[in-house]
């Protein structure tokens, strides 16, 4: 299996650190950085486009929403089984409702630290790739069963 993850982060030092991060746990890791929430929406439109293993969303974006990009993920019957880790700068307890409600499967608060976003890269890529099964991207919905 590969280790592609699309970080959709619009602050490049944010995104430069956490791909630092990701590549010094883990060099076999591919990250593809999307500066806003219309470059996301548009990049997991296309059917070229290679799906990842993990999306790391932030929330708070320009031009389209972490929210609206994850509510697009997770509508799409090609992309909902998608794991989508929800990163952000908020603790604020409805944000945090919301994003489970839209279908994320993880939220972290930003770590302000570099060697708390050292820790949480490590701690993420371990369980993400290494204890987490993950569904097939390439494999076409379940059939309903006939009887």
């Amino acid at each position: 299996m590969g280790k592609k993850i699309v970080i959709v982060e619009d602050n490049p030092a944010d995104a430069k650190t956490l791909r630092f991060a990701l590549s010094r746990r883990d060099p076999d890791i591919e990250t593809f950085v999307l500066e806003d929430g219309a470059r996301a929406i548009e990049y997991f439109s296309r059917t070229d486009t290679e799906t990842p293993e993990l999306v790391l969303l932030d929330l708070n974006l320009p031009v389209v929403s972490g929210f609206e990009v994850l509510e697009f993920l997770k509508s799409s019957p090609q992309l909902r089984k998608l794991p989508v880790i929800v990163l952000s700068g908020s603790s604020n307890q409805n944000e945090i409702e919301r994003c489970y409600a839209a279908g994320a499967n993880s939220y972290i608060c930003k770590p302000t630290g570099i060697q708390e976003v050292f820790d949480m890269a490590a701690e993420l890529v371990s369980y993400w790739f290494h204890h987490a099964k993950l569904p097939n991207r390439f494999a076409a919905p379940p059939k309903a069963a006939t009887g």
